[in-house]
């Protein structure tokens, strides 16, 4: 039986090479923002297709430019989710290659803000009980200057006009949201740190794998370390509130010292993520 999966967190926080990751499997399929869930939770509550307000209409009406003859009225949403999401899986998008996968045990979309607002997460949760949630967080500051880059780009399209603070409580404010869903559904969420993936790829890909109860291949995590890469920016510090520091120590950041200077280990993160979150 093929089960949803969604990414949640923050943009600029390692989910698309998350992404690249999983669909090294020959059982998991993830698409990049093809904003399924928004296209579902409108088309079957009778709206017109607006983009979502925290996002672009870019990947929803690529979505729909390819398979928006699949939505049938008298389907199920979870039908007309492994309908289109597999159509985009075989044509390919303009982000993805098409893939031939014919023994998937996961299927889904990465789209970090989307999935944890609360009216289409209540949708998500009714209509796909068996969904799994994979949670990606890096340093906030380095979101923020992550964000500053990709705005400068032809693509750049979120957080347009914020100043660094204003970023950084947003950013805030999803990771908020992420920690209410942990709440929720404590065994079908799954976190890891961005920094993290990239120092121990197939250390984190494997607990990924083990969460999602499919075969840790040993060549598969060879290819993810080899397509992983962690590069150290120096960015500047930000002034932030202390509810800001309260979230960022969740994910062990301590945002009174320059980034790069975390000294956690392992072993610690998980003790203290859980002890924090109350697992």
């Amino acid at each position: 039986m093929t089960q949803p999966l969604f990414i949640i967190g923050n943009k600029r926080s390692g989910t698309s090479q998350l992404v690249r990751l999983l669909n090294l499997h020959p059982h998991i399929y993830v698409s990049h923002e093809s904003d399924i869930g928004w296209i579902l939770y409108q088309y079957h509550n009778g709206r017109g297709f607006t983009a979502h307000a925290w996002d672009s209409d870019r990947g929803m009406r690529t979505t729909l430019e390819l398979a928006d003859n699949l939505l049938q009225a008298d389907k199920s949403p979870k039908d007309n989710f492994l309908a289109v999401q597999t159509c985009l899986m075989k044509k390919g998008t303009p982000w993805q290659s098409p893939q031939e996968k014919t023994d998937l045990k996961w299927i889904g979309d990465k789209k970090p803000f989307q999935h944890t607002d609360s009216e289409l997460l209540a949708f998500l949760l009714k209509h796909f009980p068996d969904a799994h949630f994979l949670h990606i967080v890096r340093h906030p500051f380095h979101v923020v200057a992550s964000s500053d880059r990709f705005n400068q780009t032809t693509s750049g399209d979120f957080w347009l006009g914020l100043s660094p603070a204003q970023k950084l409580e947003r950013w805030t404010f999803h990771e908020q949201q992420v920690i209410k869903l942990r709440e929720m559904l404590p065994k079908r969420l799954h976190t890891l740190r961005y920094e993290d993936l990239c120092r121990r790829t197939r250390r984190e890909l494997s607990g990924v794998f083990s969460f999602l109860k499919v075969n840790n291949d040993a060549k598969i995590l060879r290819e993810a370390a080899c397509q992983t890469i962690l590069t150290a920016t120096p960015v500047p510090p930000i002034p932030c509130s202390d509810e800001t520091l309260r979230v960022a120590a969740i994910y062990g950041y301590d945002l009174r010292h320059p980034p790069g200077r975390i000294k956690i280990t392992m072993q610690t993160w998980y003790w203290g993520l859980a002890k924090r979150l109350g697992a």
